[in-house]
């Protein structure tokens, strides 16, 4: 073989080589997905469902995630979602899932968490900036990575082992986790019970009481994050239902006898004396009044009032964010007539601050007068301190 011969039978090599070695850092190939989507409950197709296949890769030290293709079921719950050739280095490559029953809009996860973020986040499928697919369904994560959905919360998660899918279940939102026996008996009913267990949290918090309900159902859940995050929709949702604050609305809440009488030392009680809602996801009730002329308050009264004890007496962390408070002293004090209270003392203002039984009390005094002993000694006697001596 000739010289020329045999070197460009070396150069043909090394540029198929390096033709190759190019191909496998910058190509990758994400194969087709098809499958079927039923409702776990009933076995059913689920149609008009959007289907979303998603890609995530490394961008810098951040993760970016888009929609690469997307596709809705047909009237049997029947989609199939083209493959795609990912043309980038092969370590910004990330990773590849499909999501179920969102929009592409809202599926911006930087990892599989876009579902579980929906439902976690956006309970009630209500919030702007959220698009949902169809309310009457939970959206899921079908994933093909190894470890499943370890990394994912696995009620809003389906693993499958191979890079296509045989059939996803929807869960749908009922009225409550014990609805879930009714699955049907080919599907796990895990995933149902989990997810309704989060949804009726939220759903049902109208009053304090339904709201110490969803307390618990929140607690049921398995994973702490997810309660966590349960407990922390419930503060946000309780009692903000159009029902629940027209009714709060309707219904004036009573101020008790003696809490602000007409006149103290004097000084009438101002137009403004009142006792707001019973809050549903505490149960804490605000009252107060103002006392002074028609124009000008010099003092006001707050009384928390707690559903028991616990609640009132916990150590209080009282640092009032008064204009003076860094000239200002707190002192714990007895009272003259018997008792136990907290006194700040700033060279504008003036405020004493005790519990009782479930209540907590604060007077409050916007600036130095000769009533003041009347008032603190008024509320002394009509709520006395149980706030222990220091």
């Amino acid at each position: 073989m000739s010289l020329s011969r045999r070197t460009a039978i070396i150069l043909a090599a090394v540029f198929i080589v390096a033709l190759a070695a190019v191909n496998l850092l910058i190509v990758r190939i994400i194969p087709p997905r098809f499958g079927l989507v039923v409702d776990s409950v009933t076995g059913k197709p689920v149609a008009n469902v959007k289907v979303l296949l998603q890609v995530s890769t490394y961008e810098g030290w951040s993760v970016h995630t888009d929609v690469r293709h997307q596709a809705l079921t047909n009237i049997l719950g029947l989609f199939i979602l083209p493959g795609t050739v990912q043309w980038i280095p092969i370590l910004r490559y990330r990773d590849s899932w499909v999501t179920v029953n969102e929009d592409a809009q809202g599926a911006t996860g930087v990892d599989q968490n876009s579902a579980a973020s929906e439902i976690m986040y956006n309970p009630l499928f209500n919030r702007g900036g959220w698009p949902i697919g169809n309310p009457a369904y939970f959206p899921v994560t079908v994933t093909f990575r190894l470890g499943g959905c370890d990394r994912v919360w696995d009620a809003a998660c389906i693993y499958k082992i191979f890079p296509f899918i045989t059939y996803v279940t929807l869960v749908p939102v009922l009225n409550g986790p014990d609805d879930c026996g009714r699955i049907n008996k080919f599907f796990p009913g895990d995933r149902c019970r989990q997810l309704n267990t989060y949804h009726a949290a939220i759903a049902h918090s109208d009053t304090y009481e339904d709201a110490q309900k969803s307390k618990e159902l929140c607690n049921r859940l398995e994973f702490s994050g997810v309660s966590m995050a349960c407990l922390d929709q419930l503060a946000r949702y309780a009692g903000n239902s159009p029902a629940a604050q027209a009714s709060r609305q309707e219904s004036a809440e009573p101020i008790p006898d003696g809490m602000f009488p007409d006149a103290i030392g004097g000084l009438p009680v101002m137009k403004n004396r009142h006792c707001g809602p019973k809050l549903a996801f505490s149960g804490r009730r605000m009252c107060a009044a103002g006392y002074g002329s028609e124009i000008h308050e010099d003092v006001a009264v707050y009384i928390e009032a707690w559903p028991g004890t616990e609640k009132a007496t916990e150590p209080p962390s009282w640092n009032p964010p008064y204009t003076d408070h860094l000239q200002a002293r707190i002192s714990a004090e007895v009272w003259p007539g018997g008792g136990n209270l907290l006194h700040y003392q700033g060279p504008m203002y003036n405020a004493y601050y005790w519990y009782s039984g479930d209540r907590r009390v604060e007077v409050f005094f916007y600036h130095p007068f000769a009533q003041q002993p009347e008032f603190v000694s008024y509320y002394m006697q009509h709520f006395p301190s149980s706030l222990p001596g220091h």
